[in-house]
């Protein structure tokens, strides 16, 4: 979902990235097997907001795809194990193409155990009516420049205040509805569960009922 035009920027983001507010429902996982699918800029940072909270690094396996890869290579790719908990970070489910989204939704099932859980990552379900540049705050907010909205999308450029330096990385998101939402994770096969805040939500295989998350 987001690419740079300054060289070396994404290795710059992929070591220094952390934590930016994420669920405190990751507290709740089960730890016998974590995955986490990010997009570049986020690569990292799901697997150090487990670390913080307690869980080996071990027993969480992270599959960093930049979503500008191919489609077929989507679909072949395999981890060779499937597990209770797969995080979908970094907005992937809001990138702008359907057959994109919809290849991300189905490694995320392939992955998923029959009775695992998916948490989901996205933008707020008003962000193309109220999104607005913002200014970065080192090590913690993420900041926004150039905010352009034609709902449902919107394009800007992502500002990151890392030690004094700003990074900047062009982006476009296709805003959601709950109810898109809903039909996208459907037609992969999995079924909303719970909202965990505005930005995230929970769900899981479809027919199979996790207890403590219907």
């Amino acid at each position: 979902m987001v690419s740079s035009r300054e060289v070396g920027a994404d290795v710059l983001l992929i070591r220094r990235r952390r934590p930016i507010g994420e669920p405190a429902a990751l507290v709740d996982l089960d730890d016998t097997g974590v995955g986490t699918v990010e997009g570049t800029a986020g690569a990292g940072r799901i697997a150090q907001a487990l670390i913080e909270l307690g869980y080996l690094l071990d027993s969480v396996t992270q599959a960093v795809i930049p979503t500008d890869v191919g489609l077929d290579a989507l679909a072949r790719l395999d981890l060779g194990r499937r597990f209770e908990t797969v995080v979908l970070g970094s907005h992937v489910v809001n990138l702008p193409d359907a057959d994109r989204r919809a290849a991300f939704l189905a490694l995320v099932r392939r992955h998923l155990a029959d009775s695992g859980v998916v948490l989901v990552e996205h933008h707020p379900i008003d962000w193309a009516e109220t999104a607005e540049d913002v200014r970065p705050r080192p090590g913690s907010q993420v900041g926004m420049e150039d905010v352009r909205r034609d709902p449902p999308i919107v394009s800007a450029v992502s500002v990151y205040d890392i030690g004094g330096r700003l990074v900047r990385q062009p982006f476009t998101a296709r805003v959601l509805t709950e109810a898109e939402l809903a039909d996208e994770l459907e037609a992969s096969g999995l079924v909303v569960r719970r909202r965990l805040s505005p930005t995230w939500l929970a769900a899981g295989p479809d027919g199979f009922r996790v207890p403590g998350i219907q």
